[in-house]
């Protein structure tokens, strides 16, 4: 077990390494760092109780095959034994999973929010754009309009058009259903 601990400490101090350094990123980037730290090293703890379970189901699977040489039956076996040892190890595994899912959600969630913030951005940064185009004369109403519309519905379909470019990204559809999907989506 002495090379588990190793393999668990190490992925803590590489974890320790990558939020030390995200810290001069921003608050933003270390949260991100932290967690994603804090789910490899729940990762890791699942990993090693998982080996621990293999090595009790190796001690049951060897007793049951000396079982059967010896007796030449394939009945029951006595593995009271291990239940106690086995029990809290699967109570533990499924815990630290859920934890695991959890944080895995927490971090998509404050991805998409950062997404949607930097959608709010480019939507303004663009709007004053044309406000000071229209300002100016280089632009009519209706060009500001329309061109304002687009920008618009671009923002309110933020989640729509995330998601087609996350299917694209997983090569759940090609580019020109991407484009054609993006095109219907925002009536270009």
């Amino acid at each position: 077990m002495g090379i588990l601990d190793k393999v668990a400490q190490k992925t803590m101090s590489v974890g320790k390494s990558v939020a030390g350094s995200a810290a001069k990123v921003g608050s933003s980037v270390v949260s991100t760092t932290q967690e994603q730290t804090e789910l490899v090293q729940l990762k890791s703890k699942v990993n090693v109780i998982e080996q621990e379970l293999n090595a009790s189901y190796v001690i049951i699977g060897k007793r049951f095959v000396d079982y059967v040489i010896e007796s030449g039956e394939m009945v029951g076996i006595d593995i009271s034994d291990l239940i106690p040892v086995i029990d809290p190890k699967l109570t533990e595994k499924k815990e630290l999973e859920e934890k695991i899912v959890k944080l895995e959600k927490e971090v998509k969630d404050k991805a998409v929010l950062r997404e949607k913030q930097q959608a709010q951005e480019e939507f303004n940064k663009e709007k004053a754009k044309l406000d000071k185009a229209l300002a100016m004369d280089v632009i009519s109403q209706d060009e500001y309009d329309s061109k304002l519309s687009v920008l618009q519905k671009k923002l309110d379909s933020f989640e729509e058009i995330r998601k087609i470019e996350k299917q694209y990204d997983m090569k759940l559809i090609t580019k020109e259903e991407k484009e054609a999907k993006l095109k219907a989506l925002l009536g270009e």
